[in-house]
């Protein structure tokens, strides 16, 4: 059974995935104000299809709506399939680009989401 803890620091939160003492998944978003960017989620290979990546997600986006944020924004691989399915499917949009974004040029898709979508 997958165990979930939620840090927070500051205007920072952390959600961790844990199975058993192993940490399988994480994923962290900055609050500020009314607007918030999910840094990073990621989940172990040997995990991945099973909700995990998915309840991190409910949990940071929960945690931010529950700080007053209105708007949250995130950047993904254009290559990055599986999670431009996952946002899609949580109601984000994609409302632009950032060429060459990564270290090895790849573009990112900037994807965002705002309360009144979640509700």
């Amino acid at each position: 059974m997958i165990r979930y803890e939620a840090v927070h620091n500051g205007n920072t939160t952390k959600v961790f995935a844990f199975d058993g003492e192993n940490a399988v998944g994480f994923g962290e978003i900055l609050c500020v104000l009314e607007t918030a960017d999910i840094i990073d989620i990621e989940v172990s290979a040997d995990y991945r299809r099973q909700g995990i990546g998915r309840e991190i997600l409910n949990r940071l986006l929960d945690n931010a709506y529950l700080s007053g944020v209105k708007t949250i924004t995130l950047e993904v691989r254009v290559s990055n399939v599986a999670a431009r399915t996952l946002y899609e499917n949580m109601k984000f949009i994609e409302i632009s680009q950032r060429k060459r974004y990564y270290d090895d040029g790849e573009d990112a898709v900037i994807m965002q989401i705002k309360c009144l979508q979640c509700q």
